[in-house]
């Protein structure tokens, strides 16, 4: 005990005793995802700089202590938790600056305790953005995070994951010293072309926080599009979807793609999470070019409701942009003559609120407050369908345990670039919810959603619906972002490629004490 507080006393020294957190329900919050809890750490700590963190990391290495690193806190992959109690969390959510905006080169540079939606609101004034600018989680969730775990959503149907926009990372290794993997020299300005000589900066991309401590990232800008606009189709059944969803992707017209089975939808559909529908229809007509395309918007999405949601298995939804609205309605056109030999247009409602309202207050349990655990799979498209088969087939060979235990499961898909499709099994259980559902759940819904009593024969049965659907993602030869501590990452691989990437951990983190665990090392 006396070992413990003398290192507390050295993590004062350096952050101040107010950044430096030891009650229970601090460390308890800190040791949580979406998903479940890990062991408590000795403290939680919130660094405010780079100097700082390097200063952690030392003594963090003289104590043997693990370091694991916190930012929105949305994964479910055990990417962030502490394994055991000689560990300290860092919460990152105090190096939250935006360190220079170069617009004349469309660069970036800003920290990784930043959320993706203050980034895109501090480049918007300059009519830029990010070529990839979040998840739906950018409210929450962090830069440092996605680039760390790989984030997918909007930009990725045209540019891919987020690896594909950043130029360089400052990371603190696990001696403490410091990183830059795309600076040319020792220039002053920030890192501008990526592919110079090896790509350093991509082996910091989704890395799960394994190979250092990302501290600041500088990523490519864009110029922000003129105009938006969206269509959603519904279709007979998941094939047929998939090929036209696949069709849109290959097209290149789209810059986000993203749907669900209707049944999924039907569930959503009347509930709870719906106490916002005023404002997201106020946010809708906002979004509109004119007001003419405003009252337009608000009539089509009032008129249509949830009908949208009848006699089809799947729905899928494009977004596109432009420059102008006459090319908008070019893109728009073009994206209709694509899926109509598949589908069936219908209400853009879901898109629409989607585009108007890119980072709403993130939802971490489901429909009717049940808890919730996404899995994903990327495939090439010729792949998919394959995989949707055996997928199928295991949950119609577990209706009658799923019915039992209080269990859904349910499909939800996104374009992720031209060639692959991510393939996200959701599962739905009723249980007790984590003291992280409390404090991140929007307080208008909190009044309207609640808890299911415990349930933990349901949650074991989960976790064993988890691994079972984890190796059929593994049997079918698929990828993952997010990797954290959930995918098999290194299963399988060649002996050459194994040690490398053990050789690479060695090399940054000798002693192994950066996110142990994280990508299997």
């Amino acid at each position: 005990m006396s070992q413990a507080a003398d290192v507390l006393a050295a993590f004062r020294d350096v952050v101040g005793s107010e950044h430096v957190l030891v009650a229970d329900d601090a460390r308890t919050l800190a040791s949580q995802d979406v998903y479940r809890a890990g062991s408590l750490p000795l403290a939680v700590l919130r660094p405010q700089s780079t100097a700082d963190i390097a200063q952690l990391v030392r003594l963090a290495r003289a104590e043997r202590l693990a370091v694991h690193v916190r930012g929105g806190g949305m994964s479910y992959t055990d990417a962030y938790l502490p394994q055991h109690t000689h560990s300290i969390v860092l919460d990152m959510r105090g190096l939250d600056r935006v360190r220079e905006i170069v617009a004349d080169d469309h660069i970036v540079t800003a920290e990784a305790g930043c959320t993706w939606a203050a980034l895109d609101a501090a480049v918007a004034p300059r009519g830029l953005r990010a070529r990839f600018w979040g998840p739906m989680s950018g409210a929450l969730a962090t830069l440092g995070g996605g680039f760390s775990q790989g984030a997918a959503t909007f930009g990725s149907a045209r540019h891919g994951s987020s690896a594909s926009t950043a130029l360089d990372f400052e990371v603190v290794l696990g001696d403490g010293s410091i990183l830059h993997t795309g600076r040319a020299g020792n220039a002053a300005r920030p890192a501008f072309f990526r592919p110079y000589g090896p790509d350093l900066t991509g082996l910091y991309t989704g890395d799960a926080g394994a190979l250092g401590i990302k501290t600041a990232v500088t990523l490519q800008l864009e110029q922000r599009p003129g105009a938006q606009g969206s269509l959603s189709f519904a279709f007979k059944d998941f094939t047929t979807m998939r090929a036209g969803v696949s069709a849109v992707a290959r097209s290149g017209l789209a810059t986000e793609i993203f749907g669900l089975e209707t049944a999924l939808a039907r569930l959503a559909a009347g509930d709870a999470a719906l106490v916002q529908d005023a404002t997201t229809l106020w946010q809708m007509m906002r979004a509109q070019r004119t007001p003419l395309a405003a009252l337009r918007q608000a009539w089509r999405t009032t008129r249509a409701g949830r009908t949208f949601l009848a006699e089809s298995e799947c729905i899928a939804n494009v977004l596109c942009e432009a420059r102008d609205a006459t090319r908008l309605t070019l893109t728009l056109d073009d994206v209709r003559r694509v899926l109509q030999p598949y589908g069936v247009e219908v209400a853009n409602t879901m898109a629409a609120v989607v585009q108007a309202t890119p980072f709403p207050p993130p939802m971490v349990v489901g429909p009717r407050g049940m808890r919730l655990l996404p899995l994903h799979v990327i495939l090439p498209h010729s792949a998919v369908d394959g995989f949707h088969a055996a997928f199928e087939i295991l949950r119609a060979h577990e209706q009658v345990q799923l019915e039992r235990h209080r269990v859904q499961m349910f499909v939800v898909f996104a374009g992720v670039g031209e060639s692959a499709l991510l393939y996200e099994p959701v599962i739905y259980w009723e249980d007790e919810w984590l003291p992280l559902h409390h404090a991140v759940l929007p307080a208008a819904l909190r009044t309207q959603l609640a808890p299911a009593p415990a349930n933990p024969e349901g949650r074991r049965y989960v976790e064993s619906l988890r691994v079972r659907l984890i190796e059929l993602m593994h049997a079918h030869g698929g990828v993952h972002l997010q990797i954290g501590r959930a995918y098999p990452y290194l299963r399988e691989r060649t002996p050459a490629f194994t040690e490398l990437v053990k050789a690479l951990k060695h090399a940054v983190d000798p002693d192994g004490l950066l996110n142990p665990g994280a990508l299997g090392l």
